[in-house]
């Protein structure tokens, strides 16, 4: 026999359900600093995050990578992000000339590009060693919208080498997935970041290439113009922009393989 519930029970019940659904609708989104990153950035500014957040405990800090170009256009297209960095001042001057951004961009470090290969080929010393046939698969980052992609094509057009690569040339959406293909073996060289193969007390083993073949890689950020930004956020951002600029944060840059601007 079915047991019938009395109404005043039923009547509690409906209502504590109603309650319930009404906190999830109603719930606030937690509080997150939005970070949008170059991918080169990846190593270094999760550790500078880790030290913030360490000594600066309070709205926790989410970070997003990816290319320089492909997150500008998100952040006009109006993606939710605090704060800017890109491997490239001209991106986040463009944001500033735009309105998206609340001052003028500021330079952080300078990044440098190496020639790495895969475990199992000798180590190219130079440019020109790609011409060899070991070396079938070069990978660089998309130029369109990765800063590394654009200087490593610069570097091998004024080596006069890009006429004599260009077919064995293969593309990464950024410059931390180029990264990935040579590491897995897929292509048997790349040009990416230093602060990608570069750990903090480690000697880097790539050679660098010279400056005078590409413009330079001047990593900078913005505190992004947002329509609503809480009063918290705010806060939180300038004090993160703070941080990015102190002794603390410079150095786990240097450690990185990035120098000054």
């Amino acid at each position: 026999m079915l047991k019938t519930w009395p109404a005043k029970s039923l009547m509690k019940f409906f209502c504590g359900l109603l309650c319930v659904v009404s906190l999830g609708i109603h719930a606030e989104p937690p509080l997150v600093l939005r970070v949008a990153a170059a991918s080169d950035l990846r190593d270094a500014l999760n550790a500078i995050s880790h030290e913030f957040q360490q000594t600066e405990p309070g709205i926790p800090v989410q970070i997003v990578f990816g290319s320089s170009g492909k997150l500008s256009q998100q952040i006009q297209h109006g993606a939710p992000y605090d704060l800017y960095f890109s491997a490239d001042m001209h991106f986040a001057e463009q944001l500033w000339q735009k309105g998206f951004a609340q001052q003028e961009p500021i330079a952080l470090a300078l990044g440098h590009l190496v020639l790495v290969t895969r475990s199992s080929l000798k180590l190219a010393v130079q440019l020109a060693d790609l011409q060899a046939p070991q070396f079938r698969h070069i990978a660089i980052a998309e130029p369109q919208h990765a800063p590394y992609g654009d200087r490593a094509k610069q570097a091998l057009e004024n080596s006069g080498l890009w006429n004599r690569l260009k077919h064995k040339i293969v593309y990464g959406e950024n410059v931390a997935k180029t990264f990935q293909l040579v590491e897995s073996g897929a292509v048997d060289a790349a040009l990416v970041g230093i602060a990608l193969v570069t750990k903090p007390e480690q000697i880097q083993p790539y050679p660098v290439i010279n400056q005078d073949l590409h413009s330079p890689l001047v990593t900078a950020f913005i505190k992004v113009k947002k329509a609503q930004s809480s009063a918290e956020i705010s806060s939180r951002a300038q004090q993160f922009s703070d941080f990015m600029r102190s002794d603390q944060a410079q150095q786990l840059l240097l450690s990185y393989g990035f120098t000054a601007p």
